[in-house]
């Protein structure tokens, strides 16, 4: 994926709906049952047990069934290997994504599949909202408070730390459905809305990354590039160990990553 390539689809799902879409088809070629959901929220994704799956919750903060996780760390559960991972609007919450991909591609069985989805910067919403009030869709300063989203994550961007961590990705979609011309947040008639909407709808038809306010991303783990010097520093020669993926000089290295939470969110407004 580079910062030009189009998503397979558009969607209307969300983010849960879209996951267990995605995890029913690959079910076949799947080798064991065993999934991971990082985040998961208010744990409705225990559904997919009903399918024969075993799932596995893990947060910052232990509840329930539910063991803590702090993605800083390496998995505190080393008995199994998940053939197939949920991070459902998690990465945002993340101060180092790419050491939060890297433990987590550390403890999954080879061939298995991350599921991820995270706000979507080029959504013609957000895009509006940057011009209007200098931010992006859900990374106001009240969502840093308040959510904890962090780093608005583009596509081509959360590749390129998926290679890192020994991913290679599978499917790139946007999700929660194109803008529609009489789409109006809020209760109150504001005609003006209306004609923000069509400039909105006129970025998603030239620029089809514009389309939905998320994006997801299934990505296969054991077959990208597991230098992961980015954040390690590690190098040979004074060249990255991995050329053909890593072009990054040294100084670009995460810092300390903050435990993340997936509560469920709405729709953004722009």
């Amino acid at each position: 994926m580079t910062n030009t390539r189009r998503p397979s689809a558009n969607l209307s799902l969300s983010r849960y709906e879209w996951a267990l879409d995605r995890l029913g088809s690959r079910n076949a070629s799947l080798p064991s049952e065993v999934v991971f959901d990082i985040g998961p929220g208010d744990g409705r994704m225990r559904k997919i047990r009903q399918d024969g799956f075993e799932w596995r919750g893990f947060d910052i903060a232990p509840w329930s069934d539910v063991v803590k996780w702090d993605l800083n760390d390496s998995c505190p559960v080393q008995d199994c290997r998940p053939v197939a991972a949920f991070l459902l609007d998690v990465i945002e919450h993340c101060v180092n994504p790419g050491l939060a991909l890297q433990n987590i591609g550390a403890v999954m069985d080879k061939g298995g599949r991350l599921l991820i989805t995270t706000p979507n910067p080029a959504w013609s919403g957000s895009r509006a909202n940057m011009l209007l009030r200098g931010h992006a869709s859900s990374f106001a300063p009240a969502d840093l408070e308040d959510n904890h989203h962090v780093l608005p994550i583009w596509p081509h961007v959360l590749e390129r730390m998926l290679q890192y961590a020994g991913f290679v990705v599978d499917e790139y979609v946007t999700l929660d459905g194109r803008t529609g011309f009489f789409d109006q947040p809020g209760k109150k008639f504001r005609p003006a809305r209306y004609l923000l909407n069509a400039g909105l709808i006129a970025i998603e038809a030239y620029d089809p990354n514009a389309c939905g306010a998320s994006y997801g991303i299934v990505a296969q783990s054991g077959t990208g590039c597991r230098a992961f010097h980015a954040l390690s520093g590690y190098l040979i020669g004074g060249r990255p160990a991995c050329s053909s993926y890593c072009r990054e000089p040294r100084s670009r290295r995460g810092g300390n990553l903050a435990g993340a939470d997936a509560a469920p969110r709405a729709r953004p407004r722009c």
